[in-house]
């Protein structure tokens, strides 16, 4: 992660690939003082703290994976509290947002763009309709699309952030850190991303988590309609959040051995929802083959279940065409691999690079060898500290 610089994580595949982890640990360990996200609620991102007796898991749908270490540091030896911000292109429901800012203790220690948006429940609606849905496509139906409709629309009573949380919207909360740099008088005349780009200028570093996956993008994507809403590439991110390029630091292309796409939609056992098509050099496989490949446990042959549907994912053998084309176009500097333990489940929750067994080894060799680009960061599995750094 460059200093003084926006960094952005990415994801590689068609989301899932576990950018809360990746991004929370990066942050654990370098410790950015800003962490942003344009999230929205049809990407929710996970991350596990390192003693999960007495943790459950958090999963940001609006904030940043890496706000919960406010609450998890806060109180260890070294407690982090990076300021928190919300890009104009985010949306939300506003009950999750405030759970969330309870959870990750970030009250007064946050800005939300006043041009972010409020997703309803009528925005759920329109797209959970049969005719004029978007179920046809197995869609999270989260109401992100209807809700970005109606915001190119302009429509008049549309809610944005500004309209509801103005105390959070107000550019004063970059106060805390902003003001050992800018005077207040000056402060006020700032807009966001002018104000973020005199912070790095200052030294401060910014983490920006990335929500869906490259696949899944709307212009750059594999396979329209089966895609999102808008554009998830790492340049996108950048330029949501109005941060010109000179200022991108690292671009971390997070992907993982066996790709997902979100679960069909099933009714009555007829398949009412498809969600895409896969590249030339895939096929379709089952949990049960992935976990008898990587010698994984019984339960694993079980699958995973989407973080926001609840659905059972398709699960993909490896690409080289969606890996190859993913780095290119993101920009990627480095390649995180998570899900490393389904290659080899003998690596499972492990954090040292030394103890990676030969055929993840294989498997970094190869993502190098195609993108040019170097693996730094390996997953092994849930936690916070089941992360192996090459450094």
């Amino acid at each position: 992660m460059q200093k003084g610089k926006f960094n952005i994580i990415a994801d590689g595949a068609w989301g899932s690939c576990g950018k809360g982890l990746i991004s929370t640990a990066l942050a654990d360990r370098y410790m950015p003082d800003i962490v942003s996200t344009t999230n929205m609620p049809n990407a929710g991102h996970t991350a596990v703290d390192n003693s999960t007796e007495d943790k459950p898991p958090f999963v940001g749908k609006v904030l940043p994976t890496p706000s919960i270490l406010n609450a998890w540091r806060a109180n260890r030896k070294a407690p982090y509290t990076p300021f928190t911000v919300i890009g104009p292109s985010a949306a939300f429901h506003v009950k999750r947002l405030l759970e969330e800012i309870e959870i990750c203790q970030v009250s007064g220690n946050i800005y939300i763009h006043p041009r972010a948006g409020v997703v309803t429940q009528a925005h759920q609606e329109a797209e959970t309709q049969t005719n004029g849905g978007t179920k046809h496509i197995a869609s999270t139906m989260q109401g992100c699309g209807a809700f970005l409709s109606d915001k190119i629309m302009r429509k008049a009573d549309l809610k944005l952030a500004r309209d509801l949380v103005p105390e959070m919207t107000d550019i004063i909360n970059f106060a805390a850190i902003a003001s050992n740099y800018i005077d207040i008088d000056t402060l006020k005349t700032l807009s966001m991303p002018r104000l973020l780009m005199i912070m790095m200028e200052s030294g401060l570093t910014i983490l920006h988590e990335g929500s869906q996956g490259f696949s899944l993008c709307i212009n750059h994507g594999s396979h329209y309609p089966f895609c999102t809403s808008r554009s998830t590439t790492a340049l996108q991110n950048a330029a949501d959040m109005g941060i010109p390029p000179k200022y991108v630091g690292d671009v971390i292309l997070v992907i993982r051995p066996a790709p997902i796409r979100v679960g069909n939609v099933i009714e009555e056992g007829k398949t009412v929802g498809y969600s895409g098509d896969c590249y030339p050099d895939h096929k379709e496989t089952t949990w049960a083959e992935i976990a008898k490949a990587a010698g994984a446990p019984e339960e694993v042959t079980k699958g995973e279940l989407t973080t926001v549907t609840k659905r059972l994912r398709r699960v993909f053998t490896f690409s080289n065409t969606q890996l190859v084309e993913a780095a290119a176009t993101n920009g990627a500097t480095q390649i995180a691999l998570n899900f490393a333990n389904y290659i080899d489940w003998s690596c499972y929750g492990t954090n040292d690079w030394s103890k990676l067994p030969q055929k993840v080894i294989d498997f970094i060799d190869k993502i190098e060898d195609l993108t040019g680009v170097p693996v730094t960061i390996v997953g092994t599995g849930p936690r916070n500290d089941h992360v192996c750094f090459k450094d």
